[in-house]
Formats: C-alpha cells, structure tokens, sequence
C-alpha cells in the first residue's frame, strides 16, 4: 500500500477564497498532526536573551521551525494571488489573521 502524506490534502484543496472553511479545516488537521498548529494559536514568545535558560532558547528555536513550517504549508497551498499579498509575512498567526480578516465571514 502506498502511503500519502496527510500534507497532500493541502496541495488538493488550495485555498482560493470560496473555500476558506475547508481550506482551514484541512490546515489544521495537518498542523495538529505535526504538533505545529501552537503557532497559529498563539503569539511567538519574545526573543529569549543570550543567557536565557537552555529550555527557554530551545522552545524559542522550536516555535521558529514550527513557524517555518506552518509558514509554508500556509503559503505552498494558497492561489498565487493570495501567495503575492502575503509574501511579505513572516509570522503563520500573522497570516492566518489576515486571511480571517478577509474570508472569516464564511463559517466553519
């Protein structure tokens, strides 16, 4: 049996407008999957000091790969339209506000 990652269901529904409820919907079940959907929850934490506690930097790193992660899940299965007005955004929470912001009307 071949194995597909949950991740292709992103890459089948991209996210065009209309379809916003789904798109989330599949987004997150991915994220939760991955332990990455934290970071479209909740603001990063601030930028630990170079003499922060080892656990502190290391979930500082971690929120930053799972950012990164989200980051281009989010982007690699949005329209190109969409991608262009949210290229500058670095943030996954950042972007899954403004796409709230303009397709949010729609239910879940």
């Amino acid at each position: 049996m071949i194995q597909i990652p949950l991740s292709s269901i992103l890459n089948q529904n991209k996210l065009t407008g209309d379809n916003f409820v789904d798109w989330k919907k599949n987004l997150l079940i991915v994220l939760s999957f991955e332990k990455h959907k934290y970071v479209i929850e909740r603001d990063c934490q601030p930028i630990p000091n170079e003499n922060a506690p080892s656990a502190e930097l290391l979930a500082y790193a971690n929120w930053l790969d799972s950012n990164e992660i989200a980051h281009c899940y989010m982007m690699a299965s949005m329209s190109s339209f969409l991608q262009k007005q949210h290229e500058g955004y670095k943030n996954a929470r950042e972007i899954m506000q403004n796409i709230e912001d303009m397709f949010g009307g729609q239910s879940l």
